[in-house]
């Protein structure tokens, strides 16, 4: 047990986790961080199911850049079934269809027409911001049901349930992406489609799947999001696309495709939304918000193509000479 806790600690989840504990002392330490961790968590629990959503995508050497409007569109149909009566089980597998359907329009024309998924995901954005208007009421919701926003602010102290869920299923795809053949297969297809190939390895079909298990994780997230609140306006998701990948990629998934770890998303998770509530309780804004997400991307960027374990032994000699 030591010796794997000393590998995690050494590995780059492990400098991640140690980085978001003490920036979140320093926050607690600078600001009311401490007396707002629910609100904080809640947050954490979105963005963690669409971090993960995202990178099981950027894992396959692929992008979407949809997966922040699509949830606006989760949004106005899981709101208008609840406002009909529809019980929650059925709402969120609606959801869960809705980002299913979105996602398998993407993963087509990307493989079957051999189109770049930034290019795909870059035309569904359009697709969704064009269509929020045509909806009944531009798609806004109101006057959800009060059981219904309660059932989405359930908690356990400053512990919300949905941070809870999102854990388990977090949890779940730790599991999923070591142990199974499919998760190890996402691994093969992203990493290297020729050597996929040859070990028999079918690239394209299981790039096609990930992008629907992405579809089904982004309808979950579109009712983490929603559900809480006691109205949807769809342009409100407008933007959080990057929020997704900028988790992704700061939990260690590579552009480049092929690496890339479930627990990451949950240390890059709570270092994201620990970020929006410096800016919030620092009165930074946005502008500041931004920037940060731009540093810690290049960063991140920098430590996955970049060869550190060359650099210790170059500064190691260095100190020796």
């Amino acid at each position: 047990m030591n010796t794997v806790i000393k590998d995690f600690l050494k590995s780059r989840e492990g400098y991640l986790g140690i980085f978001c504990v003490i920036f979140f002392a320093f926050l607690c330490l600078t600001s009311n961080f401490g007396n707002d961790l629910y609100s904080y968590f809640k947050d954490v629990s979105y963005m963690l199911i669409g971090g993960l959503a995202a990178c099981l995508i950027i894992m396959t050497a692929n992008i979407d850049i949809s997966s922040g409007t699509i949830l606006g569109i989760v949004g106005f149909v899981s709101g208008s079934l609840l406002k009909m009566g529809v019980p929650i089980p059925a709402v969120i597998l609606a959801a869960m269809a809705v980002g299913f359907i979105n996602s398998y329009i993407l993963a087509f024309i990307t493989i079957k027409f051999r189109v770049p998924s930034m290019v795909v995901s870059l035309a569904m954005i359009k697709l969704h911001i064009g269509l929020f208007p045509l909806l009944p009421a531009a798609g806004r919701i109101t006057n959800i049901p009060g059981e219904i926003i309660a059932m989405g602010n359930i908690r356990f102290g400053f512990v919300p349930l949905l941070l809870i869920i999102a854990l388990a299923i977090l949890i779940f795809f730790m599991w999923f992406m070591k142990y199974t053949k499919f998760g190890r297969d996402i691994y093969a297809a992203g990493g290297s489609p020729e050597s996929a190939k040859l070990s028999g390895i079918k690239p394209n079909k299981v790039i096609f799947k990930t992008f629907l298990v992405s579809g089904c994780l982004l309808g979950i997230t579109g009712i983490m999001f929603w559900l809480p609140s006691s109205q949807v306006q769809p342009s409100g998701c407008i933007g959080l696309e990057m929020t997704f990948i900028t988790i992704a990629v700061v939990s260690g998934a590579s552009m480049f495709g092929g690496t890339g770890r479930p627990i990451g998303i949950l240390f890059a998770a709570m270092l994201v939304a620990m970020l929006q509530r410096a800016c919030i309780l620092w009165h930074l804004g946005n502008a500041w918000l931004y920037t940060f997400y731009g540093i810690i991307v290049i960063l991140a960027v920098l430590s996955t193509v970049s060869d550190f374990g060359e650099l210790k032994r170059k500064l190691f000699n260095r100190a020796q000479a």
